[in-house]
């Protein structure tokens, strides 16, 4: 499928990724997906309020910052999300009665209201389930203007912080990628506009590492075999149980895409400063 920017179908735009331009913050990391960037800040350990003192490991704080207005319903749920994928990853427990904090700041605008869709396709009315993803039939964006494509520029930039800050160690490298059913065709990393003309949109995130629990899928890297496990899915629209696989699929080779980049990227920063 020929998209508006020249991209194939499974290509990624341009990836960016910039370490350390936060001085006050143990740790900071810039990723982008093209035009969509995020900044994210790694602190801690550091000390706890008393009040969300834990005597078994360290309290996780999340915070999310939007380019404009305050946070909403968009910031609350990619909060949500970013807890969820980190708190099993971070080493809390070697840290208890103390503070580790992520801020993440959005570098990209939400998008406008996208038109009204409703998919009159009757070959999509047995979407699995029927009942969980009903036709998309808001004027606004999901979640109140959060794209997937930003969700997952979040999830990589909080990833690069927590790396660039090495003060509490990850048990696996978590790396997210959106995904976009237009068309019946299956975009990686879509536009805005892609996902505002897409029947369904997905956010996964996947953790890369040794030793995780429950890993599924074993790959073969120059550095030797890694784990891989799914830590972050998410979902909106009509699909099928094949058109849900078969994303999962596209968005698990991104995001070894995703990875290969970000490792050159981080040996390149590290060795610079030996």
């Amino acid at each position: 499928m020929g998209r508006t920017d020249g991209r194939r179908s499974g290509e990624l735009r341009p990836l960016h990724v910039t370490l350390g331009e936060l001085d006050r913050a143990d740790g900071s990391g810039r990723f982008a997906f093209g035009p969509v960037a995020a900044l994210a800040s790694f602190t801690g350990p550091i000390e706890v309020r008393l009040r969300d003192e834990r005597v078994d490991r360290a309290t996780l704080e999340v915070v999310h910052r939007p380019l404009e207005g305050v946070g909403s319903t968009a910031s609350r749920a990619l909060v949500t999300t970013l807890e969820a994928v980190f708190a099993p990853l971070l080493q809390l427990n070697a840290f208890p009665r103390s503070l580790c904090q992520i801020v993440v700041q959005s570098l990209s605008p939400a998008p406008p209201a996208w038109p009204k869709r409703v998919d009159t396709d009757e070959s999509h009315a047995a979407s699995w389930p029927p009942s969980a993803f009903p036709a998309v039939e808001t004027d606004a964006a999901p979640l109140g203007g959060s794209t997937f494509g930003s969700r997952a520029a979040a999830i990589n930039a909080a990833t690069l912080a927590s790396l660039h800050a090495g003060s509490n160690g990850l048990r696996a490298v978590p790396l997210a990628v959106a995904i976009a059913l237009v068309d019946d065709h299956t975009l990686v990393d879509p536009t805005a506009e892609e996902e505002a003309a897409a029947r369904a949109r997905f956010g996964f995130g996947w953790a890369f590492g040794t030793g995780i629990s429950g890993a599924g899928v074993r790959d073969s890297m120059d550095d030797g075999e890694v784990e891989t496990e799914l830590v972050w899915a998410e979902a909106e629209g009509e699909f099928t149980r094949d058109e849900f696989n078969d994303a999962r699929d596209e968005s698990l080779a991104a995001a070894r895409e995703i990875l290969d980049f970000a490792k050159d990227e981080l040996e390149a920063f590290f060795a610079s400063r030996q």
